[in-house]
């Protein structure tokens, strides 16, 4: 079974009305993804939902170990494009 690395992208969490939502940030840019309402007992135990609906929206990245969005993921060398830009791209 592979290793599942453990989602730290950077977030911010907000608390309204006994719920919680999380906004996670990519590493390189401002795309972000925000999270629907979660009810949880903690702050914790509602982060752990967060990051388990919010990895599937970001790649991590071998070579930094950031977490960056599709845009900014290079698929081919499964690295970031600040670690290796894609071939022709112009961003």
């Amino acid at each position: 079974m592979p290793i599942i690395p453990e989602f730290t992208a950077k977030y911010i969490m907000t608390s309204e009305d006994g719920y919680f939502r999380f906004k996670f940030c990519c590493g390189i840019c401002e795309n972000t993804f925000v999270t629907g309402r979660i009810s949880a007992a903690s702050a914790d135990e509602a982060f752990k939902l967060a990051a388990n609906e919010g990895r599937n929206h970001f790649n991590r990245c071998y070579q930094c170990k950031r977490w960056v969005c599709d845009w900014h993921y290079n698929e081919d060398e499964m690295v970031c494009e600040d670690c290796a830009p894609r071939v022709g791209n112009n961003n």
